[in-house]
């Protein structure tokens, strides 16, 4: 199971968000960048930042700073968080030199841009997002309701080439729920796409619980709270690293 750590910027921190894009968040540092760096530090093979200011007004407005960060580490981006047309697309492929770009809302409302980015750059540089809640899929910063249950969103990006979603039931993001394990072998039964599993990782035995699975598409994970708020073991760097620098005492709740 492939673990890749997450970084949702928003207002230039990295935050939280709980059961929603709301008012409740937590803080974790003010420093996204020395954060990016701790998780190479920690040898993550892969960072999936979400620009979350980007999701609420659909234009990506951390585009700076992520561009500091991919200049800080060597390590892949999958970026996410207002890319929500063709042109920004290519400036975050082409000019961040990002790995994947992750796009939910535009590919219910657009399906041709999926196909363009596909044709021009390949069915590896894009992920779909595809977030939950009640066997719907919900867009615009999970607030409405598309209209379409997650297994027939899923077929249908399978049928535009598509070959990787990331899927999230929005009622587990950041309360610690464990993931919605059903929906995701009913998406990995029905189809062929290569499944990241989002929200709702509490510690180590959800990760065995998805590796325990065995189903060959269902093959990484991203993990946000669970990973700063130290709910798996060995994660003694964390704690040297903030002897050494204060901006990460980690978790910084506000």
């Amino acid at each position: 199971m492939f673990v890749i750590p997450v970084i949702d910027i928003k207002d230039g921190m990295c935050v939280r968000h709980v059961e929603g894009l709301g008012e409740s968040r937590r803080y974790y540092t003010d420093s996204p960048i020395v954060l990016a760096k701790l998780l190479r530090k920690e040898n993550f093979k892969a960072i999936h930042i979400t620009d979350m200011d980007g999701i609420r007004t659909g234009k990506m407005l951390n585009y700076d700073l992520i561009k500091e960060i991919a200049k800080s580490v060597d390590t892949p981006i999958l970026l996410g968080g207002g890319i929500h047309d063709y042109e920004t697309a290519k400036k975050v492929i082409e000019g961040l030199g990002v790995y994947r770009v992750i796009i939910g809302t535009p590919a219910i409302e657009h399906p041709d841009l999926i196909k363009r980015i596909i044709d021009d750059f390949s069915a590896s540089k894009l992920a779909i997002a595809i977030d939950e809640k009640l066997n719907n899929v919900v867009k615009d910063g999970w607030i409405k309701f598309a209209d379409i249950t997650p297994l027939d969103f899923a077929i249908k990006m399978e049928l535009l080439g598509v070959q990787r979603i990331i899927y999230q039931d929005v009622t587990r993001v950041g309360n610690l729920s464990g993931p919605n394990i059903n929906r995701l072998l009913e998406i990995a039964y029905n189809t062929k796409l290569k499944i990241t599993s989002a929200g709702g990782i509490r510690d180590y035995r959800d990760l065995k619980a998805l590796s325990d699975l065995q189903i060959w598409s269902i093959d990484s994970v991203t993990i946000s709270r669970a990973l700063y708020e130290n709910k798996f073991p060995c994660m003694k760097l964390w704690r040297d690293i903030e002897k050494e620098d204060h901006s990460l005492e980690l978790p910084k709740i506000r």
